[in-house]
């Protein structure tokens, strides 16, 4: 009797053991979230299976090396007899040569063997890691970067047994889970965030295909101090850019790059730009709205052929999302909860007039933001007493206009290519947190924030003007690193010899 009740008490503790640990590990189970990049934030290899081919976008450093000494004759030529022709004689081969290998066909379809480096991970990696980062080829329709979207999600919730996914996309790769979440629903998807998203276009991507380049000196001077806010040397960057634009540097560059699209415009477009850059399905996806037809007419009239394909395949995004896209969010926001991050302050690309628009230096604030009413960037105002809770405290952005007013937050001072690892967390917590979160529910986040990154995270905006601190404090700064390398490297030695 006693050997038969300890046999028991014996199962009955292994049973118990066995669901308590189970209960711990189902406990333990983290939402995974699929963290997708956007336009150009993967590279592109000569062969996709292969991580270790040659790269072919962004052109590893030989291949730039290779074309500057193949341009340097003719610029230093060119310096002395400003013969644009000679110039594009050998500018344009050499750009053909470089940008042709990430090409597409006449009918949109990546050529060769080339693409995106992508593995996926086991469930015991996702498990101890449940940001994943869904790597795809940026060139390719966005339909079909969709589908294996879908294919990626459908490893991670069935064969890893995770049951439903958070996406966070960004960039262009908002376009991507608009299109993947229009064509196989919200069934696998627990909530979805647009960070900085092209969803409803990229002004850039509408100049570029209507063949408008022209540059200022005051664009390319904002854009640039745009890029270098909040580096760790960005006071003396700062002062280097004031120098180069005092001594004339930045108008020479937008001289030179506005007489070459002037003497040169038909070449480059029909030869180099257009054959490579709208061959891309990706980039007319992007076009804005009101630039789409203007951009067609301009391909039609470089004469660069595009297929009846290729023609169809725009078309077909055109009535399936484009014209579709408030639609399709409002429909995705009744089934899951959704949010919009959007990023202001900064200048956009130095393309025309574009870039005062309030923007993150690559996407503009209202497109980002599905209809924010935003100021250029130079605008400053007391907000007014009615809108006060949906206006930025510069005044520059009135958040009441957007698709979603109170599900979309505002970052100032945050690039288009920032990771600052407060951004993490604060996606990662609106993704996960217990059904659909507001301005007015998210207390620990206000609407308009501010990125200071030297104070380590994000704040309340208080529309205040970051001043950095002096190119002086920089360079000693600098130096003092500088030196203390050299200590700790004369140091090496020494404390070997001891060993």
């Amino acid at each position: 009797m006693k050997k038969t009740f300890c046999f028991l008490f014996a199962v009955l503790f292994i049973f118990s053991s066995l669901s308590v640990a189970a209960f711990a590990a189902e406990k333990k189970a983290v939402l995974p979230i699929i963290d997708m990049r956007g336009f150009m934030s993967s590279q592109i290899l000569e062969d996709k299976d292969d991580e270790n081919s040659t790269r072919l976008f962004p052109p590893e450093t030989n291949a730039l090396l290779k074309l500057a000494r193949r341009l340097l004759p003719s610029l230093t030529r060119f310096s002395f007899d400003k013969n644009w022709d000679v110039l594009g004689d050998t500018l344009i081969p050499a750009l053909q040569d470089l940008l042709n290998p990430v090409a597409c066909d006449v009918n949109g379809d990546v050529k060769g063997h080339t693409g995106a480096f992508f593995t996926y991970p086991s469930k015991q990696e996702i498990a101890e890691d449940p940001i994943l980062s869904f790597v795809f080829d940026w060139r390719e329709d966005p339909f079909t970067s969709a589908a294996q979207l879908n294919d990626f999600v459908r490893y991670v919730t069935d064969d890893c047994g995770f049951g439903k996914v958070a996406l966070e996309c960004h960039s262009y790769a908002g376009i991507v889970t608009l299109t993947y979440l229009s064509v196989y629903g919200v069934e696998r998807i627990e909530s979805v965030c647009f960070n900085a998203t092209a969803v409803f276009g990229a002004a850039f991507a509408g100049e570029l295909m209507q063949g408008k380049v022209h540059v200022s000196a005051d664009g390319l001077g904002a854009f640039l101090q745009s890029l270098i806010d909040q580096s760790e040397y960005e006071g003396l960057l700062r002062g280097l850019v004031t120098i180069f634009d005092d001594l004339g540097g930045l108008s020479f560059l937008c001289d030179f790059v506005n007489g070459l699209f002037e003497h040169l415009s038909s070449r480059i477009w029909k030869e180099a730009i257009v054959p490579v850059f709208g061959s891309w399905l990706s980039i007319w996806s992007m076009v804005p709205d009101v630039q789409l037809e203007a951009g067609k007419a301009f391909i039609e009239k470089t004469g660069v052929t595009q297929s009846e394909t290729f023609r169809a395949r725009i078309e077909k995004f055109n009535n399936c999302i484009r014209k579709k896209r408030a639609p399709l969010l409002r429909s995705i926001n009744d089934q899951r909860p959704l949010y919009v991050i959007a990023r202001y302050g900064y200048a956009g690309v130095p393309l025309g007039d574009i870039w005062t628009a309030n923007s993150d230096g690559v996407l503009t604030t209202e497109a980002e933001s599905f209809g924010a009413t935003c100021e250029q960037i130079d605008f400053t105002a007391p907000p007014t007493i009615e809108s006060i809770n949906l206006l930025s405290p510069n005044g520059a952005i009135d958040a009441s206009t957007c698709l979603f007013p109170t599900q979309t937050w505002f970052i100032r001072n945050c690039s288009h290519t920032e990771k600052d690892p407060a951004l993490r967390t604060f996606t990662d917590t609106l993704l996960r947190a217990k059904g659909q979160q507001t301005i007015n529910s998210f207390y620990e986040y206000p609407q308009f924030m501010v990125l200071e990154k030297s104070l380590g995270g994000l704040f309340p905006d208080d529309g205040l003007v970051r001043t950095p601190r002096k190119w002086q404090d920089d360079l000693r700064r600098l130096f003092r690193k500088m030196i203390e390398n050299m200590i700790a490297s004369m140091k090496k030695p020494f404390a070997a010899l001891k060993k």
